[in-house]
């Protein structure tokens, strides 16, 4: 019993680690690979081969396959989720730091707060939660501060405006899906939507890399290893391990302290661009990331509390009027 318990406990240790490590990587893998493939084109690819992995999975397991209505629903999914949350973040990623993306994307939780309309009344009713929120935009004001100030707004400079706004807008779609497919989840195993949502998502980001003309100079023979392996790497690790491990770990630990992830991976992808890639943050962008990065936590950390309180409320009553009508 107690070696089961010891095996145990080293799994939940090894699966934080992986969600810490793998997601904080991918922003330095993605750079590395925008350096050989187009943005939108690397996307599709990286999004079909962790698809067809999935359904694969599923065939194997003999699962049904989904109605025309559960594909449609994966199809909006994927758009939102995958094209808008994840394909804009690549595509941010020529223009500005993979450190400063991923601290940008550490306002998912605030964007939670500011989305989810059905929960504002318990929200809005914290003053953390507030505080937090507004923590937050100056974080981001901050983050902008330098480029904001620039003596000459170039064209470098109004495409890190744009790409950092892309981040922003990436974040809004990721939460926004994310809020629908808990309201309104297509029906069919986790494994079986999310391998849909990603052969889908694959087939709109082809068609917008080659409507955008990425495809009209690009050539496949001139891809090394290096871009290969990081489509592999984001396909594999991000997009499968990392995230069936972060599923396994919400059956084992409070979401709040899963979500911990958040805080960790833009630390984990700030350092490895600065020692890895060399890039340079400056003063005003690290208070920035700090006091976003503490608006985060402070919102996250808070939402569950209350949430984890008015369920017991709502459980409390519940039992009460059972009392009664018994």
């Amino acid at each position: 019993m107690q070696n089961l318990q010891n095996s145990s406990k080293l799994l939940i240790v090894l699966s934080f680690a992986a969600i810490y490590l793998i997601w904080g990587t991918t922003y330095l893998i993605i750079a590395i690979g925008l350096e050989e493939l187009p943005p939108f084109l690397m996307a599709s690819l990286r999004f079909i081969i962790a698809g067809v992995m999935l359904i694969g999975y599923c065939l194997i397991k003999k699962e049904k396959l989904p109605s025309t209505s559960s594909i449609l629903k994966n199809t909006f999914l994927g758009l939102i989720v995958l094209v808008g949350g994840q394909g804009l973040l690549i595509w941010s990623e020529q223009y500005i730091a993979t450190g400063y993306a991923s601290i940008l994307v550490a306002t998912l939780p605030i964007w939670f707060v500011i989305i989810d309309k059905s929960n504002w009344k318990i929200y809005f009713s914290n003053p953390y939660i507030i505080m937090g929120v507004v923590l937050g935009f100056l974080g981001i004001l901050l983050l902008f501060q330098d480029t904001l100030n620039s003596s000459s707004f170039s064209n470098d400079v109004a495409q890190q405006l744009y790409a950092s706004a892309a981040v922003l807008l990436g974040a809004v779609c990721w939460v926004f899906g994310t809020l629908y497919n808990r309201t309104k989840p297509a029906p069919g195993s986790i494994y079986s939507n999310l391998g849909w949502q990603l052969l889908m998502a694959s087939l709109i980001c082809v068609a917008i890399s080659y409507s955008t003309g990425e495809l009209s100079d690009f050539n496949f023979a001139h891809v090394t290893y290096k871009g290969w392996l990081s489509v592999i790497y984001l396909s594999v690790a991000g997009s499968i391990i990392a995230f069936i491990t972060y599923t396994w770990l919400l059956t084992k630990m409070p979401s709040a302290i899963v979500g911990t992830y958040a805080y960790i991976n833009p630390v984990v992808a700030v350092v490895l661009g600065w020692y890895l890639a060399d890039e340079v943050i400056s003063n005003n962008q690290l208070i920035g990331m700090a006091v976003i990065l503490g608006s985060a936590i402070l919102v996250n950390i808070t939402r569950s509390q209350v949430q984890s309180k008015n369920h017991e409320e709502e459980d409390t009553e519940i039992e009460a009027s059972m009392k009664l009508k018994s």
